[in-house]
């Protein structure tokens, strides 16, 4: 989660925020607290700079990111909740994958993994959203075996085989993605070289 939040973080940059700009400036003080794991430091600064600029994405993102960081799950859920992915641009991936992981911890799992999903259609080569994702299929898989009465419990391998083959188009995607990856890093890897015959 830590390299989607810099990314995120260094959003304003993009945008062509100047340093001389009073809300850019309390925004930097914030992410070089955030940085430090100063969350609370880097709250405060998050929501001065929020004061000046109201409706600026990327400083509702830095404060959903740190409210999530000082485990205040749901109030990190709702601030994320306020920002348009559109605004955005190719962060969107961030926040997908940063509002599964409040929906998560608030055991909300069925909308985590819609989150989840939406992170993994914008940016398929996110190895962790993926991990994320199958983490939380399994989650839910595990909560209706345990909701079901005893009687309907006899078969727990087939309603297994049944939530699998509900998202195995979406699995059969990512494992082929994740297949093109590892290729990619294979390829990345020099030749190992023989040693002298002796």
């Amino acid at each position: 989660m830590a390299k989607k939040l810099i990314i995120l973080l260094l959003f304003p940059l993009l945008l062509g925020w100047h340093w001389f700009e009073p809300a850019a400036r309390k925004n930097q003080k914030g992410i070089e607290a955030y940085r430090q794991g100063k969350f609370a430091a880097a709250l405060e600064q998050f929501l001065s700079a929020k004061g000046l600029k109201t409706e600026a994405p990327q400083l509702k993102n830095n404060t959903a990111a740190t409210l999530y960081e000082l485990k205040k799950y749901q109030e990190a859920l709702d601030e994320f909740s306020r920002i348009e992915p559109a605004k955005l641009g190719p962060a969107a991936a961030g926040l997908h994958y940063n509002l599964g992981n409040a929906y998560y911890r608030l055991g909300q799992f069925p909308k985590a993994l819609e989150s989840y999903k939406q992170c993994l259609r914008l940016d398929p080569e996110d190895l962790q959203g993926k991990k994320n994702f199958e983490l939380t299929l399994k989650k839910i898989q595990e909560q209706q075996q345990q909701e079901q009465p005893q009687d309907q419990q006899q078969d727990p391998q087939a309603e297994a085989e049944k939530q699998k083959q509900k998202y195995s188009a979406m699995m059969q995607f990512l494992n082929q993605n994740e297949k093109r990856q590892m290729e990619k890093k294979k390829r990345k890897i020099a030749p190992v070289k023989n040693e002298k015959d002796w």
